[in-house]
């Protein structure tokens, strides 16, 4: 083989290995298990931002849609793994409306999640709130990139791993017939077990408003598909 393919054929393993490292110390593994609801409960909110500043052109129905690789809806499962600046969580699809899933059982990566040790704190990125095991849930996925590059990891490895299309409140929507939500001032001091039943944070009635009116249509988008 002439060396000069060589030298290509090194530099492509060594970018692999080194993006697979890259990804690696982004999502350090955290505990899968043994984080107990009395500990999350007391964790301090923090709020990360408004569903309405998220990278988005237009906060539509068609816009997500649009932008999403995958659309699905089913059951969040309680296989749950807390790694650094999200949650990785279990999901089994019961239907697909856009794009198609290999398996019934994907992961999905939540953006909110848990800082524990120093500051015992739960950051909500755009409005966004961890999915219930057992709920269901509309979902608005991309296909995460990585996934060639993590196959050595054992956390990742053999898993069908998918992304928020826009990370926020907006790419998901549960589907049970009940839902709590209730204005949040983040300026007091909340703790993530007085809200953790909400369906999405908000900040004012201009956004609850907002987000159960694309709420109403994305439900009945699904309900005709």
């Amino acid at each position: 083989m002439n060396k000069k393919w060589l030298v290509v054929i090194f530099i492509i393993l060594v970018l692999d290995v080194t993006a697979g490292f890259l990804v690696k110390r982004t999502f350090l593994y955290v505990n899968s298990q043994t984080i107990s609801e009395k500990i999350k409960d007391r964790c301090l909110f923090l709020s990360g931002g408004s569903f309405k500043d998220c990278d988005i052109k237009k906060v539509s129905l068609e816009e997500i849609i649009k932008d999403s690789d995958v659309i699905v809806s089913g059951r969040a499962l309680g296989d749950r793994i807390y790694v650094k600046s999200a949650v990785l969580t279990a999901f089994n699809v019961e239907r697909a409306y856009k794009g198609r899933v290999t398996g019934s059982k994907v992961y999905i990566f939540e953006p909110s999640y848990f800082n524990l040790g120093k500051y015992n704190n739960f950051f909500a990125y755009y409005g966004y709130n961890l999915m219930k095991p057992g709920h269901r849930y509309v979902l608005f996925l991309k296909k995460w990139k990585y996934t060639t590059f993590v196959g050595y990891n054992p956390y990742y490895r053999g898993k069908e791993i998918y992304i928020f299309a826009h990370n926020c409140a907006i790419d998901k929507f549960e589907i049970n017939g009940s839902y709590i939500t209730k204005i949040i001032n983040p300026e007091n001091n909340i703790r993530y077990g007085q809200v953790k039943d909400f369906e999405v944070f908000v900040y004012n009635k201009g956004e609850l408003d907002e987000y159960y009116r694309l709420k109403k249509k994305v439900l009945n988008w699904i309900s005709k598909s």
